[in-house]
This record gives structure tokens, sequence and C-alpha cells, in this order.
């Protein structure tokens, strides 16, 4: 569900909604749901600072509905999800998207708005899912970047080429360390 709880910026809502079906589909999530809401830097700064303890607005936030198993490489799968207390079951979590934070950004990138929001909730997932750039090696950038191209979230080549790089170069830096 992508719901928008904005009023502030126009973007088409039909599609980002096409951009997560066909995300689903990539991703192989079968049954598994989420959510998607559009909100504004005054609210997504109140859910940094409340459940993150940093007191600024950011462009996105996910929400797990449960702590999901940590992966690593292409096969992420979340656990598989038992009924909750409350009848709720393959549900991923919530995904928040600040469209004011997204637009500075897009930008300053030179690309659209509904782009900026196509990858972030590319990103939002895949925090879904269980992977962690701040502690992976490069693993979640990697595929991130590679799902970007797959799915039409476009991005200059040379921007993409860059940031594998440095996620390569954070990975070889980690594997010296580790040794």
């Amino acid at each position: 569900m992508v719901i928008n709880l904005q009023r502030r910026y126009e973007f088409s809502l039909a599609a980002l909604r096409g951009f997560v079906r066909s995300l689903r589909r990539r991703l192989r999530l079968g049954h598994m749901q989420f959510n998607v809401c559009i909100v504004d830097d005054e609210s997504i700064r109140w859910m940094n600072s409340t459940f993150r303890g940093k007191n600024k607005a950011t462009d996105v936030l996910s929400f797990p509905w449960e702590e999901v198993a940590k992966v690593k490489g292409r096969k992420a799968r979340p656990r598989k999800r038992r009924r909750g207390a409350q009848g709720i079951s393959n549900f991923l979590g919530d995904v928040v998207i600040s469209v004011q934070t997204a637009s500075r950004n897009a930008a300053a990138e030179g690309h659209s708005t509904l782009n900026e929001m196509r990858w972030l909730i590319l990103h939002g997932v895949l925090h879904l899912l269980g992977y962690d750039h701040e502690h992976d090696d490069g693993e979640m950038t990697a595929l991130e970047l590679k799902l970007r191209e797959e799915l039409g979230v476009s991005g200059g080549k040379q921007e993409m080429q860059v940031k594998l790089r440095k996620a390569k170069v954070k990975t070889q830096k980690w594997s010296r360390w580790r040794r």
C-alpha cells in the first residue's frame, strides 16, 4: 500500500504504486506485504527524533514489523512470519519517505523527485528485509545499485559505478582488517 499523508508536493501516486508492484515481483516477495507512507519533513523529523534520537528530517525511515533475520548476498528472505497476536502475518513493515527531503535530494542530484522516491522505496524495503549498509561490507549498496538498474530507476551510469567502487573499496578494507 502506498499512502500520501502530505499535501505540499504533488507526484504520481499511480507511478509509485506501479514501481512497488515491480519491486515486489523482482524481490519475489510473494504474499509478503509492506506499506509506503509519504510524509513531510515535520512528520519524519518527529519520527526520526522519537525512534532514533536524531532531531532532524531525513529522507527515508524503515520500521520492520518484526525483527528480520540478517541476510547476506542475493538470497534475501525475511524469516517465515508467524501469525501475530493481532492476527497479522506476512507483513514486513513500513517505509516512510519525506517528499520534501526527497525533492531536495533529487534537485541536488539532477533527477526527478519521483525517481528519488523510487530509489528510497527500494532502499527502505531492503532494510525491511534485513540489509544494513552501515555494517555489511557494501553488500546492500551493491545489491541496491544492481536492482536500481534492473528496475529502471535512473541514475547516471557514472554515478552508479562510483558508488559501486566505493562499496567494493569498503569491502576490501574490511576484508584486510578481518585477516
